[in-house]
């Protein structure tokens, strides 16, 4: 585990040796794996201690969340409320409000081809697969299970999956699709296309429909980039804290 860094928070010198260790560890309780972090607390004194961090700063690297990995985050979350007393008397860390954090996250190609088996991403596949649709309706499509997925490739805002068996010789399937966002929110699957490989070659792509995912009203993406080696994506989030 790569070393970690605290910068200096201004408050008490009991908020200052606690607050940083008890957030340390939550962070570390939330993700798989954490490297590289570095996170900042402001506030005055009266805030830390009733529990109100007016800004938190937070860097790090090679990150995996249920098994999705990620090479870089950058974060600042602002108006952040815990609870601090409760904490002070042995409790578990806790948000008791909802909060905005705006940032930066990068994926790099190697992070995405080691997530191909992470709960997360093969639940956005199940969801992409189950909604695609050919434009010809007479024409036939057989998608294939989600535990297959073996490969992941990116251009530039296009990103291209690949389901099967690593044999040649073995029947496999491919998605080619552009990636458009729209109104902060909107991710479009633009113009997908579906091709079979069977007998040693693929067959000629299939059309699909374009697909629209709602990225949810908490949610305000500014940027989303693909290129040949990483995936950008900066934005908005706003977090909603889990019941108790």
């Amino acid at each position: 585990m790569a070393a970690e860094q605290t910068s200096g928070v201004r408050g008490s010198r009991l908020i200052a040796r606690f607050l940083p260790a008890a957030i340390r560890l939550w962070l570390h309780s939330q993700l798989d794996h954490l490297e590289g972090l570095e996170f900042g607390i402001d506030g005055q004194d009266r805030q830390l201690l009733s529990g109100n961090l007016p800004q938190v700063t937070l860097a790090a690297n090679r990150a995996a969340y249920q098994g999705l990995r990620v090479s870089h985050a950058r974060l600042i979350a602002r108006d952040i409320c815990l609870n601090l007393g409760q904490v002070l008397r042995g409790k578990a860390l806790r948000l008791l409000q909802p909060f905005p954090v705006e940032g930066q996250v990068w994926l790099s190609r190697e992070d995405l081809q080691a997530s191909l088996g992470a709960p997360l991403l093969l639940q956005g596949l199940g969801d992409l697969v189950a909604r695609l649709e050919p434009l010809d309706p007479q024409t036939l499509v057989v998608l294939p299970c989600l535990s297959t997925v073996t490969g992941i490739e990116l251009g530039h805002n296009w990103l291209a999956l690949t389901w099967g068996e690593p044999d040649l010789r073995a029947d496999r399937l491919r998605l080619e699709t552009a990636m458009v966002l729209q109104d902060q929110r909107w991710l479009y699957l633009h113009q997908p296309l579906v091709s079979r490989y069977a007998d040693g070659a693929w067959s000629d792509p299939i059309a699909m429909e374009t697909v629209a995912f709602d990225l949810g009203s908490e949610t305000e993406i500014d940027d989303f980039v693909i290129t040949p080696d990483h995936i950008q994506i900066k934005g908005t989030v706003r977090v909603i804290p889990a019941d108790p």
